[in-house]
């Protein structure tokens, strides 16, 4: 894949997104402790009103979106982003909503489950023998 951007163009660029993401730290905590829904009927009973809630899961999901559009145009590679960064645990904990999302938005958070597959082929590619 061609990388639209120098090296220290994207260094700058990852510290910029480790910024990001360390600013929302009680959004990734809530996501990954709390967060407890299994459909998007559920999230939306739980969440919806709460808007504390509801912005974690935005930040989160927002993030790894953000994240996904990066990377699928190549301004940052994928090693120096899974180096740091792994969103898998948080679309696992995302999809069943995201899905029922989908059923009016069909393509939300469409890069951050791309990123997803992405990570899942880069850690076969660079699993330890």
């Amino acid at each position: 894949m061609y990388y639209n951007m120098s090296s220290d163009n994207q260094a700058n660029l990852i510290l910029d997104l480790y910024k990001i993401y360390d600013s929302h730290r009680d959004s990734r905590l809530w996501f990954l402790d709390e967060l407890n829904a299994n459909s998007y009927k559920e999230y939306h009973e739980k969440y919806y009103g709460t808007s504390k809630e509801r912005s974690h899961f935005i930040a989160v999901c927002g993030f790894f979106e953000l994240s996904g559009t990066l990377i699928s145009h190549g301004l940052i590679t994928p090693d120096i982003y899974f180096d740091i960064f792994n969103p898998s645990p948080f679309w696992h904990k995302a999809k069943p909503i995201v899905d029922g999302m989908r059923e009016t938005r069909p393509q939300i958070y469409e890069n951050f489950e791309k990123l997803v597959e992405k990570r899942s082929n880069w850690k076969k590619k660079n699993q330890k023998i």
